[in-house]
Order: C-alpha cells, then sequence, then structure tokens
C-alpha cells in the first residue's frame, strides 16, 4: 500500500464496513465489494449473478417507477470524467468508479444510485437479457474463451467453477424478472458487502465527511439489514482414477493445448510453494519451460503457465500453443518430462531467486493507482478477511527452499490430478487415450491427497504525483524528457523514433515487399541478444530485477520501453544502454520470432474480429502503408533475416532521430549522466551522419462507397464502418476527441441509441487512429447475423443526426470532464507517462500544460463537433467491413 499511510475504517449503520486509504496522485476510486458471484447461484439461476451486475446500472428511477432506463449514472459520471464499470466472478460482484480527485464527491453521488431498491422495468429487463445473449454468442465465436471454459469444465466437474460466470442462454431465456430480484434480495445483504475509497483523503472532516455520504447511498436506509446463507457448494475430488483429455474442434488454423492440476484453495499451506514452482516452471523466459519448448525444440510458438487460486481449491495450469496437430503428443511428452525432473531435482537458488524478486516487486508496481489499491485491499479484507495478508505471504514465499518446492511437485504433479485440453482445428485429432497413459508413465497415479489449511495472495506498492518534465537536447540532437517522481518506488524508461510500419514499406531498405513485417521482427528480437549478452543473459538481467524491457515497432514508430525499480536502476540503465546500441539479432533467436510470427498471421482468421479490422484497412488504404497490418506477410518474413533487421536498426536508432523519456524516482543529475552515456554509445556505432525521414503520400480521399464481406458462418458478425482520419497533433484534434467521448462509453451516443434503446449488439464503441498521414475514424459493433442491417442503418443514423443537430449541453459537459478525467487516470504509473511525452515528443508536438490542455478542451464547442461529425463520419465515401 502507499508508504507511510494506513487505512482508517468505519462501520455504517447497517455494519456495512469501509475502508479508507489516502494516496497522493490525481486520481480517485470507490469500490463496492459483494461476496456472491456465479458460485452462489441455485438451479436455474445460472447467469444470474451477472444478469443483476448488469441491472444495477439502470437508472434508480427505473429501479422505483418500473419505466425504462436512459443510462443517467453512466452518463453522469462520464460527464466529470470519471469512469464507471463492474465485473462478475466466481466468488465475488465488485462495482467501482473512478475519477479525479476533486471530482470524488460528485462520483460517489451518482455511483451510490446503483445501490437503490431494485425492481427491474420489464423493458430494461428484456433488452438486457438480450445484450447478454448476444454477449455469449460473441464468447461462442471466441477460441480463447472456448479454450477457457473447456478448461474449467474439464478440471472442475462437480464445482461451479466448471459453469461459465456468463450462465447458458436456456437458463437466461428462462429467467423472470422477479426471480431475478430474489437472487438480488438472496445475496445483497449488508454482511455479505464492503465498500473501499481510495484517493487523496487528507485534511481535517475528510473521511467523516465521506463516511455521511456513503451512509446515505449504502446505509440502512437504502439497504437493510438482513441475514445471508451461502448456499453449500459441491467439493470437487482433487484425485480421480484416471487422467483426462479432451479435444475441442473449433474454427481455427493451429492448436492449443492446456494442462491443469487440482490444486488447493488459497487458504493453504502449500499455495506459497506452488507458487514458487509455477515461476521456476512458467514465468518469463528464462523458466524451464519457455527454455525447452520454445528455445531449446522449438516445439511451441509460446508457452506460459500459473497458479489459479481462488476461495475454493483451484488450479495449476499451464497453456502452449504449436503449429500443427502432429506436434501435440510431443509437446505433451517434453511439459511432462520437464515436470518429472523437476520433481526428482527441484530447483535451483538462482531460479526460486528470480521468482522471488518477481513476487516481492510485483507489490511496487501494481498499485501505482488508486484502482490498483483498492482492488488490493478489497481482496484482503473482503476475499481472505486478513488485511496484513500480503506480508504474510511474502514471508512464506521467502521461507520456501528447494527441497520444499520438490515435494509439492511430488505431491501436485500426479495423474491422478491431471486434466488435459486441446483446441483443435476441425476434423484434426491425436490419440488421447495414449496421452493419458503417456501421463501416468511419466508422472505416476496416485490416490495420496492432503488437506491443510494456510493463507494466499499477491501484493503491491506505488504513488506517483503528477509532474511537469523537464526537457532538454543532448548535443547529438538527441532529444529527452523528463518527470521526477519522488514518491513511486519505480523508473521507467521509454526510447522512440519514427519507424515502423509506416518507414519500413516507404522508405525500405530492400524492397516495400520484402522488408514488410521488418520492424515488427526488430521489435521481438532487439533485446534477445546485445554485446556478448545472449537473450538468457539479458533476461537473467532484467527478470532477475522484477523488470521489464521489451521493443516496440508500430504504424509509425519504433523503440524500446523499460521499468524497474529505481533501486536498479544502474544495473537495468547499463544493460538497457548495451541492448540499444550493440543489438546482435541472433540467426537462432530471429527464427524464434518468425515461427511467432508466422503463427499469428496464420491464425489471424481465427479471430473475427481482428479479421475484420484487417480487411477494412486493406478495403480503404489502397496505396499507404497504414492499410496492412504490422505483422507483414507469410512471404515476406520468410526472408527476413538478422542483417535486415539490424539494417533497420541502424536506420532508425540514431541520437538525432531519437526521444527519451522517462519518469520515476532517478534524480535528474543521474539521469542526464545516462542519457549522455547512451548518446555517446550510439555515435560510436552510426557516427554524426543525419538520416532524415522521407516524406509519405496521404491516402487519397474515396472516390465512392466501398464494401467488403467474408463469411465464415459464425454465431455473430464484426462490422466495421469507417473512412479517411486526422493527422496526429491536427487542428482537428480536440473536437475530435470529444466527439469520440459524445458518441463512447456507456452514456455515449452509440452505447444509448444502439444496445440500451435497441438492444442490437452487445458491443458498439467509435474507433479512431491518428497518424503521420491521415489514418482512419469509424465505428465498430457486434451484431446477430441477422440484425445487420439495422446495425449498419442504426449508426448511420445516429452519426447524421449528431451532424445535422448538434450535441446536447449535458453531452458537451459529459464528454470534456470524461477527456480530462482519462487524463488524470491513464497518467497514473511511470510507465504510461514515459510514454505519453516519449510519441508527444517524437511526432513533433509542442508541450501543452494542463491549463492549456483544459482551455483547450473547453474552447471545444457543439458546432466544433457538428463540423468534425460532418466531415469525417458523414459526407465522406466510407467503407463497410462485415466479417462472420
Amino acid at each position: 500500500m502507499p508508504k507511510n499511510s494506513k487505512c482508517e475504517l468505519a462501520t455504517l449503520s447497517n455494519k456495512i464496513p469501509v475502508i479508507f486509504q489516502h494516496k497522493n496522485g490525481p486520481a480517485a476510486a470507490v469500490y463496492w465489494w459483494v461476496r456472491s458471484g456465479s458460485c452462489d447461484e441455485l438451479s436455474g439461476e445460472h447467469g444470474f449473478a451477472h444478469f443483476v451486475e448488469h441491472m444495477l446500472f439502470k437508472d434508480s428511477s427505473s429501479k422505483e417507477t418500473g419505466r425504462a432506463s436512459t443510462g443517467r449514472m453512466a452518463n453522469a459520471i462520464e460527464a466529470i470524467g470519471g469512469e464507471v464499470n463492474a465485473y462478475t466472478s466466481f466468488d465475488q460482484t465488485v462495482y467501482h468508479v473512478t475519477c479525479a480527485g476533486h471530482h470524488l464527491d460528485d462520483a460517489l453521488d451518482e455511483f451510490g444510485q446503483i445501490s437503490r431498491t431494485q425492481k427491474f422495468s420489464r423493458e430494461d429487463f428484456e433488452r438486457e437479457r438480450e445484450v447478454i445473449l448476444e454477449e455469449i454468442r460473441r464468447s461462442d465465436d471466441s477460441p480463447e474463451r472456448q479454450l477457457f471454459q473447456e478448461i474449467f469444465s474439464t478440471t472442475f466437474r462437480k464445482h461451479p467453477y466448471g459453469r461459465p460466470v456468463i450462465g447458458f442462454a436456456k437458463s437466461l431465456k428462462a429467467a423472470t424478472s422477479a426471480k431475478l430480484e430474489a437472487f438480488y434480495t438472496r445475496n445483497y445483504a449488508p454482511s455479505n458487502m464492503g465498500i473501499i475509497v481510495v484517493g487523496p483523503l487528507s485534511g481535517d472532516g475528510r473521511i467523516p465527511g465521506l463516511v455521511k455520504k456513503l451512509e446515505k447511498h449504502f446505509g440502512s436506509k437504502i439497504i437493510r439489514e438482513r441475514k445471508f446463507n451461502r448456499p453449500a457448494r459441491p467439493v470437487e475430488r482433487a484425485l480421480r482414477e484416471r487422467a483426462e483429455f479432451k479435444i475441442r474442434p473449433f474454427d481455427v488454423k493451429a492448436p492449443t493445448a492446456a494442462l491443469t492440476f487440482r490444486a488447493p484453495e488459497l487458504a493453504h499451506e502449500d499455495t506459497p510453494a506452488l507458487d514458487m514452482l509455477s515461476g521456476v516452471l512458467a514465468m518469463g523466459e528464462l523458466s524451464r519451460l519457455y527454455q525447452k519448448l520454445f528455445y531449446g525444440s522449438s516445439l511451441v510458438t509460446d508457452i506460459s503457465g500459473g497458479l489459479y487460486v481462488p476461495a475454493d481449491p483451484g488450479m495449476f495450469y499451464l497453456q502452449a500453443e504449436t503449429g500443427d496437430t502432429g506436434n501435440i503428443p510431443a509437446v505433451f511428452e517434453a511439459i511432462l518430462s520437464e515436470l518429472a525432473r523437476i520433481k526428482s531435482e527441484g530447483p535451483s537458488p538462482e531460479e526460486l531467486k528470480r521468482v522471488l524478486v518477481n513476487n516481492e516487486s510485483e507489490k511496487l508496481y501494481a498499485t501505482q493507482t488508486a484502482d490498483g489499491v483498492a482492488s488490493r485491499l478489497g481482496f484482503m479484507h473482503f476475499v481472505i478477511g486478513d488485511p496484513g495478508f500480503d506480508e504474510w505471504y511474502l514471508d512464506q514465499l521467502r521461507n520456501v527452499d528447494a527441497k520444499r518446492v520438490q515435494d509439492i511437485a511430488a505431491r501436485y504433479f500426479d495423474a491422478a490430478r491431471l486434466s488435459g485440453v486441446m483446441l483443435f482445428p476441425k476434423g484434426a485429432k491425436t490419440d488421447t487415450d495414449a496421452l493419458v497413459v503417456m501421463s501416468e508413465k511419466i508422472l505416476g497415479n496416485s490416490a495420496l491427497e492432503t488437506a491443510k489449511n494456510s493463507r494466499s495472495a499477491k501484493k503491491a506498492n506505488g504513488k506517483t504525483d503528477f509532474l511537469k518534465p523537464d526537457f532538454f537536447t543532448l548535443p547529438s540532437g538527441m532529444r529527452a524528457a523528463y518527470r521526477h517522481s519522488p514518491d513511486s518506488n519505480v523508473a521507467s524508461v521509454h526510447l522512440s523514433a519514427l519507424g515502423g510500419l509506416r518507414l519500413e514499406l516507404a522508405d525500405p531498405v530492400r524492397s516495400a515487399a520484402e522488408d514488410w513485417g521488418a520492424g515488427n521482427m526488430m521489435s521481438m528480437t532487439w533485446n534477445k541478444g546485445a554485446g556478448d549478452k545472449d537473450s538468457k543473459a539479458i533476461a537473467s538481467i532484467i527478470e532477475g530485477h522484477a523488470a521489464s524491457m521489451e521493443g516496440f515497432s508500430g504504424r509509425s514508430t519504433a523503440g524500446m520501453q523499460m521499468t524497474g525499480l529505481a533501486r536498479d536502476w544502474d544495473t537495468l540503465s547499463k544493460t538497457l544502454v548495451e541492448v540499444m546500441t550493440r543489438p546482435s539479432f541472433p540467426a537462432d533467436e530471429v527464427e524464434h520470432t518468425r515461427r511467432v510470427v508466422e503463427e499469428e498471421i496464420k491464425t489471424i482468421e481465427d479471430h473475427t474480429a481482428q479479421l475484420c479490422s484487417k480487411l477494412f484497412l486493406e478495403s480503404l488504404f489502397d496505396k499507404h502503408p497504414y492499410g496492412k497490418l504490422t505483422a507483414g506477410s507469410l512471404q515476406s518474413v520468410a526472408g527476413i533475416d538478422g542483417a535486415r533487421l539490424a539494417a533497420f536498426h541502424r536506420k532508425w536508432i540514431r541520437p538525432e532521430r531519437m526521444v527519451v523519456s522517462f519518469s520515476g524516482a532517478v534524480k535528474r543529475p543521474d539521469f542526464e549522466k545516462w542519457c549522455g552515456e547512451l548518446e555517446k554509445s550510439l555515435l560510436d556505432v552510426c557516427g554524426t551522419a543525419t538520416n532524415t525521414s522521407p516524406a509519405v503520400d496521404p491516402e487519397a480521399p474515396l472516390k465512392g462507397p466501398r464494401w467488403a464481406e467474408k463469411k465464415l458462418g459464425r454465431e455473430q458478425l464484426h462490422i466495421v464502418v469507417g473512412g479517411i482520419g486526422p493527422v496526429i497533433g491536427g487542428n482537428d484534434r480536440f473536437p475530435l476527441r470529444i466527439l469520440q467521448t459524445i458518441l463512447g462509453g456507456q452514456g455515449g451516443r452509440l452505447f444509448t441509441e444502439l444496445r440500451e434503446k435497441r438492444s442490437l449488439a452487445y458491443a458498439v464503441s467509435p474507433m479512431m487512429f491518428e497518424g503521420v498521414e491521415p489514418g482512419y475514424i469509424g465505428t465498430y459493433i457486434g451484431c446477430s447475423p441477422d440484425k445487420r442491417e439495422e446495425a449498419i442503418k442504426g449508426i448511420s443514423s445516429v452519426l447524421a443526426k449528431l451532424a445535422s443537430t448538434g450535441p446536447t449541453p449535458a453531452e458537451m459537459k459529459r464528454a470534456k470532464e470524461y477527456h480530462l478525467g482519462r487524463r488524470a487516470i491513464e497518467m497514473q504509473s511511470d510507465s504510461s507517462v514515459a510514454a505519453h511525452f516519449g510519441l508527444e515528443t517524437v511526432y513533433g508536438l509542442q508541450y501543452m500544460d494542463e491549463a492549456t490542455i483544459l482551455g483547450r478542451v473547453r474552447a471545444v464547442s457543439a458546432s466544433d463537433i457538428k463540423e468534425v461529425c460532418r466531415r469525417y463520419l458523414v459526407e465522406p465515401h466510407m467503407v463497410t467491413c462485415v466479417v462472420g
């Protein structure tokens, strides 16, 4: 939690506990925690917890009068720059609002409406049921969601963790408002709730005033005191007679495989050692499985895993992606063999140290934001019931030794605990019986089970003040932005230059056709070797200090971002200089990257929304590079080698082209000294010659409307309607961003008109990309096939009306406050601040202080909104893409 700051506790008249945590910074958050989720549903109620979550966002007046909701609460919160949302899980439902700190009282008044007496209007009930059914159809088309659900239903046959939180179409279609109200009344009892408030709360009378406000909205006059009796849950047997492997056929190009071992609950003494074990095996590039299966045998394009330990017994899971179903037996054998090896040999001290450092430092990263602090406090108080849990858990982790991990591996890596799931292309098969035999041969199968109790979880800390950066230029022309955050524990640096897709095609090393995707491959391979260090040595330094260092290459820029603990700046910054200036792009690492990129390209048709975006860009841009995906094509990436990546690195990463942006707890003299070292190293490599970027011709306006469609026979259509968009830093910058806010969000026109009023979609949103040359702007909607024409016409009618009559004063106020509030929320973490100022500088945008930004936003008028809506979204010809 924030440094030198203790929680203050209060209790409302109906005995709902309230936790107050002071945190310096621009943002505040309020979390209403209800300890009831999908596991508390009775027969016939599957999906009700999630359904209630949706319904509680309806107007308080609609709950009391039965009239249809207008989305007033979300609209009002967005009108002051805040965000309101919720999530439902197996064990809890959490409602939360985030806003600028000075708007906390106003946000709380609006957020408090969510707790009003629940009498759901029939119209709201029917609308929201249709929205959730649309959400289920969307899930049915998602390979990730289908794999996720298959994993849980196979691992948990009896326990409600095996059911989807969203429920089933059958139970939702049979639901009535009376049954839903009964579920709410039974579960939303004060004894089953808690509230967390985090933000700038210092000052006499501040917390007592907030208690009065919370009493008004959540006290006994609103939520009467009553008992909550949690229904008994079936017990899942940890050990079964045999391992189980299942195949889930799906419309995918490449298979994904998952293994799970049933594990104990959060409150079990084995959990800390299992946590360490999962890190050794599956956390990061230095993990045993990644080193063995990705680097060693190249059997997989990705492998990861972890420990899922909720309130009831959970699971240890591993997931691997590979290019061919024929690899599956070998992938499973390699994984199981590594599990058997750690049972017999145990981890090394270096492996344990790496995992421990990452666990310890997680608390210094995760709660840089008010949301992070509130979420962590809620978890400790209302799930675990122990506010001191994090410190206890870290002490347990520090006491885990190699022998303990080895013993835990021997206990839990047992075929009797094992379930396996494979998401296969339709028609593909493998011998699941042989996999059962293999698992028992390698791991053994016993009925040994222990049941001991303890506790679990992770922690985070950090805080940051919103401060203006200092800008300076080095002799070489390299530009720097420095923002000191003295209360932070973190140091984040963002290094960028113009590059990426735009320049690899407009200013290629060899040719546009051959170089397509080079920037993306460069960013992925950049930190895999530098100087005399190989990828493992670099990963040892970075992961060993619980830091991150990743390259990026987008549509218009390329660069590197590193975030670590400020205490480790000296070590990490030296490694960053070496990686930035002397990357080696080893041939074997380039091959590893190529495999991953090829797999990404091959499987894009598995993901309908991505395929729709791809088709839209290809249809909109005839000549400009923005019409292509950054990954490249199978043909282009096949011919890109380390020499080509090095050539692009030399071309783009030069001091006169670069911007270095920093935010964190490192003092300016130390940062300036490091910038000098980076500059010298770059000049030693590339000399002083100036490399200018060529001009790129903008895409010509469309001469007529365009239509593109791809039929896949799926449950849901993904539709994009859009056209040529704005440039970065153009005169329309602020009006367009306010327009996007008027259209978007739960209180926006698109959501209100097309989802709330007409139940046309689960998801609908505006979209915009500002490019160095004109980008794109448009609208996305996901709907069922029978609603296609109505959805497209609905988008057009919403935009035409806005361009004709303009926004209301209330919409203008909401949009402006939301834009400013989002800025405050997004600028909490050091990494976000470093990236923001770095990219604005590399694009040549003039720095604007907060007062200037406030003035520009306030100056946007309703006529400005009508004008940009007309010029960008109504009058120009549009591309319509339909995929599904």
